[in-house]
């Protein structure tokens, strides 16, 4: 699984490094589809990754810089396994299949995190504990100020960083393989085709989203 430059020409995009290329045809099969969603996933994989890498760059203060990143890591790591009307998710069945048991507990750890914590307040991680201040009595009124507690756990710690570096990784090398095993199937089918059927095929082309295409599902 490689990445191209890719320029921009009077006839349109230029994938760099096919020399001899005339064109880039479009496919559509289910295969076609699936090789699409795993370099999506690829892609959110990397950023992931690159926001623990961020945490090590970044300084310490302000705190924010590296609890946003801790968390933009964790968020786009599971937004592959989870629920989406536009791309097939990963399993841990496939992705973490054969690896110990204590890697499925490090991936329930972060899915709590994300599900409870982090994007929907619903555990004890975060709390405001409210309260009134009481005086002793002496004036001629009792409370002094009505105050909230509060206090969010700190999940960035040397250990969960490791564990989803790990996580992470084993992602990855899982959704690399799966894209090459699919493209040589796919180039298999292709070339079955005569030259002319390949060039008949429509033009690869991409459009620029909109901004009532926000509001709406890709496919």
């Amino acid at each position: 699984m490689e990445n191209f430059e890719i320029s921009q020409r009077d006839a349109g995009m230029h994938i760099e490094g096919f020399p001899d290329a005339v064109k880039v045809v479009r496919i559509d099969n289910p295969d076609a589809v699936r090789v699409s969603d795993l370099a999506l996933h690829k892609k959110d994989l990397e950023f992931a990754d690159s926001c623990l890498e961020a945490i090590n760059i970044v300084p310490e203060e302000p705190n924010v810089l590296r609890e946003a990143l801790w968390r933009s890591a964790i968020i786009h790591f599971l937004k592959c396994f989870g629920n989406s009307k536009a791309r097939f998710r990963l399993t841990t069945d496939e992705v973490l299949r054969g690896e110990p048991s204590e890697a499925m507990e490090a991936f329930k750890y972060f899915k709590s995190l994300r599900d409870k914590h982090l994007v929907h307040d619903e555990n004890s991680y975060a709390q405001s504990i409210p309260g009134a201040v009481l005086n002793n009595g002496c004036k001629d009124y009792k409370i002094e100020k009505i105050v909230c507690f509060s206090a969010a756990s700190v999940t960035l710690e040397q250990g969960s960083y490791g564990n989803l570096k790990l996580l992470i990784g084993r992602a990855l090398l899982w959704v690399i393989q799966e894209f090459d095993q699919l493209c040589e199937s796919l180039t298999e089918e292709l070339e079955k085709e005569t030259y002319a059927e390949l060039m008949a095929r429509a033009d690869m082309t991409y459009k620029v989203p909109t901004l009532d295409e926000l509001h709406k599902n890709r496919r």
